[in-house]
Formats: structure tokens, C-alpha cells, sequence
């Protein structure tokens, strides 16, 4: 799949304000490491086991037990 510049900076724009942190972290780390760069796609097909926890996910969160994306970098970063 490919992606353009174009196409990332239409995707920044859609995050909210506390968001951008993360991103610019992640981003910043992308491009001055070339060793991320090598990171193989996930090319493995979808299982109907990885359809039905994906749709476990969905309706935790809905629910309101899902986990915030900040807490968790914050726990990966600290």
C-alpha cells in the first residue's frame, strides 16, 4: 500500500491537540532512526480468530473499558 506525504498531512490534521505529542514523538524517532525504517509489514492474513477479538475490542470500548492510547505510550515510554 502506498502512502503519500500528502495523505499523512490530511491524517495529522484529523488528531486532537493532546494527540500530537505522541505523534510527533513517533515521528521524530521514524526519521531519525533508519533501523525503524526496516521493520517488516504485517503481511500474515486475517484470521476469522483475529476478526472476532477485533470485534470483542470494538464492543469493550464501546462500553467504556477500553484503554486510553496515551496511557499506554506513557507506560511504554516510562
Amino acid at each position: 500500500m502506498a502512502v503519500s506525504k500528502d495523505h499523512l498531512n490530511k491524517l495529522i490534521q484529523q488528531l486532537p491537540d493532546d494527540a500530537l505529542p505522541i505523534a510527533a514523538d513517533f515521528l521524530e524517532k521514524l526519521a531519525a532512526n533508519s533501523n525503524y525504517r526496516n521493520i517488516p509489514w504485517d503481511d500474515e492474513p486475517t484470521t476469522q480468530e483475529d476478526l472476532n477479538d477485533i470485534a470483542k475490542a470494538k464492543k469493550s470500548i464501546t462500553r467504556g473499558e477500553g484503554i486510553k492510547f496515551k496511557d499506554v505510550i506513557d507506560d511504554l515510554l516510562n
